[in-house]
């Protein structure tokens, strides 16, 4: 019996065997032959796992049953929406009325703010939703409590409180079910202690400190900026949970220069800046070791009278939502896409000023945004000569010349703009006020999209599409060009689509996740949910 050639099998066998490859396979194998070429262009399942790599997106949980073809057509026009800055529909939320206007988090759908003596969630509708807006409260002790985030897909709700016994530890971060307010089901233990004095070797606390907290799958981090008194000096601790371990995973890092920010990259690694200028890779190799550091990245030089004063990621919504779980939480809202997991975008924030003779901070302060795709950096440390243990001021640094210029696009930040960037996906959000050089100005702000998005920007590079406030910012060579006050070339290396909107809105800050951009004001917070399927205006 004479063998079969790939060409005489079944379509139906061939579409089936196709449908293991990703999207970058498909398009390869698609420019083998006619016959295979023929099969994944009628194919709508072949097709809209290219339209997924082609958009960098995922598709929600809610999606199943929806037809291949209809999914497709929801896919595009969701896209459409957010380069044309549309939206299906505006709400007005009340704000708090009194309290901690700055503690609030924004993630999965859910907006949470801290009051005085609550914490206010409300559930936002998206594109695929019946527009219904589920609202619900949970009460804090306002004498301890802290900060608070969360992670939607896993139905967790961490709350930072001052201890009442300093003698024991400086925190706690309790465990609970956004859903129920009791104790998370697969919590370990109802509540972590932080920095206690087992820790900290009964040195000084100093409980009021600046601190962040992150979820990250089953790791909490906490950092607490200049907690520990060290002589004249302070010390930044930094303290790390598996908060589903019953084993007690548990790691502190303590550090005696300054550390600004801290960020997880992946579930497993993630990035510590210094306030010198410089980033740090850590990776979790080995549970039954501290997490090692795998690389140290420099910033590029500035003059002599110039010194970094802040470096910090732009971070919303909450890095837990980043990463994608199981759905645990009824209150979720539905979405049709996600960002995909594979690759993303890193914003870094840095601040620079110059210095006096006695090295004081002169109120002259530069900021500036700058981009990278989160791959670059996992290059760099798979590269890295590895140097195990803690970080030092003075370990060998990846110099900036190396890698920056050909990677990162850089932005200055005008008093105008937003200083922190919202983030999702490949995309950004700002808003500008093209009125007022204030940053403070109360006037109304234009918003701009920035979609990264390097498949976007190669594919309509060549011309615009008709009615879009938008453009190609191709990227750029660096032919040595040094802004003041760098003393090395910074780099325009990223690709974008740039939307502005037509309207202008009354906001301070942005936040923003798959399908929703939420617009703060202290007067008002609006949300925009970009159009639906033949929703489009």
């Amino acid at each position: 019996m004479r063998a079969k050639t790939l060409q005489q099998l079944p379509s139906e066998l061939l579409c089936h065997t196709l449908s293991f490859l990703d999207a970058y396979d498909l398009v390869r194998v698609r420019k083998t032959c006619r016959a295979l070429k023929g099969i994944i262009d009628n194919s709508e399942m072949l097709q809209y796992a290219i339209d997924l790599g082609y958009f960098q997106m995922i598709p929600g949980s809610s999606e199943t049953d929806v037809p291949t073809a209809t999914r497709r057509k929801q896919l595009r026009l969701y896209d459409a929406a957010r380069q044309r800055v549309d939206y299906k529909v505006k709400y007005t939320l009340s704000s708090s009325k009194q309290g901690l206007e700055h503690v609030y988090a924004f993630g999965g759908g859910i907006y949470g703010s801290a009051a005085e003596d609550l914490i206010h969630f409300t559930r936002l509708p998206s594109a695929s939703d019946s527009g219904d807006i589920y609202s619900w409260s949970y009460p804090v002790d306002s004498t301890t409590f802290l900060n608070f985030t969360f992670c939607v897909a896993q139905d967790l709700l961490i709350l930072s409180t001052r201890s009442l016994n300093l003698r024991s530890h400086a925190y706690e971060i309790h465990l609970k079910s956004l859903t129920t307010y009791q104790t998370h089901p697969d919590a370990a233990q109802p509540f972590l202690k932080v920095l206690d004095q087992y820790n900290v070797d009964h040195r000084s606390l100093h409980p009021r400190s600046h601190m962040k907290l992150q979820i990250i799958g089953n790791y909490v981090c906490m950092l607490c900026r200049a907690v520990i008194s060290n002589g004249d000096d302070y010390l930044d601790a930094m303290q790390l949970w598996d908060w589903k371990s019953k084993n007690g995973y548990q790691f502190t890092f303590f550090f005696a220069y300054d550390i600004s920010d801290y960020s997880f990259i992946t579930e497993d690694r993630f990035l510590v800046f210094v306030t010198s200028g410089a980033m740090e890779i850590y990776s979790i190799v080995d549970k039954s070791k501290h997490p090692q550091r795998t690389a140290s990245i420099s910033l590029p030089t500035l003059v002599d009278s110039f010194e970094y004063t802040d470096v910090f990621m732009s971070q919303n919504p909450t890095p837990s939502d980043n990463f994608l779980y199981s759905r645990k939480s009824h209150q979720q809202p539905s979405c049709s896409f996600h960002p995909s997991g594979d690759d993303g975008l890193i914003v870094i924030l840095v601040w620079v000023g110059p210095m006096r003779e006695d090295h004081s901070l002169l109120d002259q302060s530069l900021h500036y945004r700058f981009v990278v795709r989160r791959s670059a950096i996992l290059e760099f440390e798979s590269s890295f000569v590895r140097i195990p243990g803690q970080l030092g001021s003075n370990s060998p640094r990846l110099r900036w010349s190396m890698w920056g210029p050909q990677n990162t696009s850089w932005f200055h930040v005008h008093d105008n703009e937003d200083w922190h960037t919202s983030l999702n996906g490949f995309r950004t959000v700002e808003s500008v006020n093209e009125s007022s050089p204030d940053h403070f100005s109360d006037d109304p702000r234009r918003l701009y999209i920035r979609d990264f998005n390097p498949h976007i920007a190669w594919n309509y590079s060549a011309v615009d599409k008709s009615g879009w406030r938008s453009e190609i910012i191709p990227a750029r060579e660096v032919h040595g060009t040094i802004s003041y006050p760098f003393t090395e070339p910074l780099g325009c290396a990223l690709a974008y689509r740039e939307s502005s909107s037509e309207e202008l809105f009354d906001v301070s800050e942005i936040l923003s996740d798959e399908s929703r951009i939420l617009l703060i004001r202290v007067s008002r917070n609006l949300i925009l949910v970009p159009p639906g399927d033949n929703e489009l205006r």
